[in-house]
């Protein structure tokens, strides 16, 4: 499908460095991918990279945002496209600030190619203006970050000031959200309908911060949005490698997911899985689990030793979204507040500020091993 990449960065509507993101894109063959989540999930990490979004968090948004004045504008108003795009060149300003000399991005290249991008995915490059709860929703879902941050101010702006969530609110969330898949090709998988908001949220009950939670981060959570924490998780597992040989296409070792099949035993890597190559012995009929982590057999023997031992069940699982009170919070002050460094390594993880995008090193959720 690359020709529907260079139909749409060559329509008339997106500058050269654009035409250049969506070839790009599809050199990298996504659309050979076959379920519509993964697929999704990986265009949107290569948005995520290629932009460097993934070196701005949640928290550093939130303050270009209260920087530019966003904050104190009613979230239905619409701002300038000039505006807009001074609001992305101080991401990048602010990033540059915290980056080493040598690491240092180029915030005009960046910042039109993010322009161009968002006012494509909101279809208003023509009308000069773009509402101010597209570019909140769009940031926040794009930015890095871990998704119950998104999600917490991702309900700030959709609660009432008794901190119930306010229906139409959440529909024009929805219908926001869901052009972000769009603007990689992939409405019809992920389309909006009138009756979506209701299907999340059936009931005439208040909805609190707790419920909003609860349901958005369920596995498995809203159809439409599955792709949502399947981004975060291919962020989080990507450089996870597997020091065995993928029986299809006998590759030494490999990053990402692994696939084992259950009725074979067959162990593939995440591309083989994904594009559905097979071997002699499997098939693409065989149930297959995904995994995010590896075990040696001899750990998984040991292990399977010390649970013979045991006197004690295993505890219950428990839910792992923490309850937040359910009363308004208050708005905090954030004029004093230092962002973070983004770089990985200053807080304790490798370096993954490469300009290079590795096809390879995609993820997803499994809390499986074998």
């Amino acid at each position: 499908m690359e020709d529907n990449y260079r139909g749409m960065a060559g329509g008339g509507r997106m500058n050269e460095h654009s035409a250049q993101l969506f070839q790009e894109m599809g050199c990298l063959n996504f659309d050979n991918i076959r379920f519509s989540s993964y697929r999704t999930a990986c265009k949107l990490r290569f948005v995520q990279k290629k932009l460097y979004l993934h070196t701005i968090d949640i928290w550093n948004v939130i303050e270009a945002f209260r920087e530019n004045g966003l904050n104190a504008i009613e979230p239905q108003s619409d701002v300038s496209v000039a505006r807009f795009e001074t609001l992305l060149s101080s991401l990048y300003h602010n990033l540059n600030k915290r980056l080493p000399v040598l690491q240092q991005v180029h915030v005009e290249v960046l910042s039109g190619l993010l322009l161009n991008w968002l006012l494509s995915a909101y279809a208003v490059e023509s009308l000069g203006r773009i509402r101010v709860f597209s570019i909140k929703v769009a940031l926040a879902t794009m930015c890095s970050g871990k998704l119950m941050d998104k999600l917490r101010y991702i309900f700030s702006q959709l609660c009432d000031c008794n901190g119930h969530l306010v229906a139409w609110k959440f529909n024009e969330y929805l219908q926001d959200v869901l052009a972000i898949p769009a603007a990689v090709l992939e409405s019809p998988s992920f389309n909006y309908t009138d009756t979506l908001a209701q299907e999340i949220f059936s009931g005439n009950g208040k909805v609190t911060v707790n419920d909003f939670m609860d349901r958005m981060m369920s596995d498995p959570g809203p159809a439409p949005l599955v792709w949502l924490p399947l981004l975060h998780r291919l962020a989080a597992v990507e450089n996870t490698s597997h020091p065995i040989t993928c029986d299809v296409c006998r590759r030494g070792s490999f990053t990402g997911f692994r696939y084992r099949c259950a009725k074979c035993g067959t162990q593939m890597c995440q591309e083989c899985f994904w594009w559905g190559r097979t071997n002699g012995t499997h098939t693409l009929e065989h149930e297959v689990k995904e995994y995010t982590t590896y075990k040696s057999p001899s750990k998984q023997i040991g292990h399977s030793l010390r649970k013979s031992f045991r006197c004690v069940p295993d505890k219950a699982k428990v839910n792992n979204i923490p309850r937040f009170p359910e009363e308004p919070e208050k708005t905090l002050n954030l004029s004093h507040i230092v962002p973070p460094s983004p770089l990985p390594s200053h807080n304790g993880f490798p370096d993954m500020l490469s300009n290079t995008y590795d096809a390879s090193s995609m993820d997803s959720r499994s809390t499986s091993t074998a």
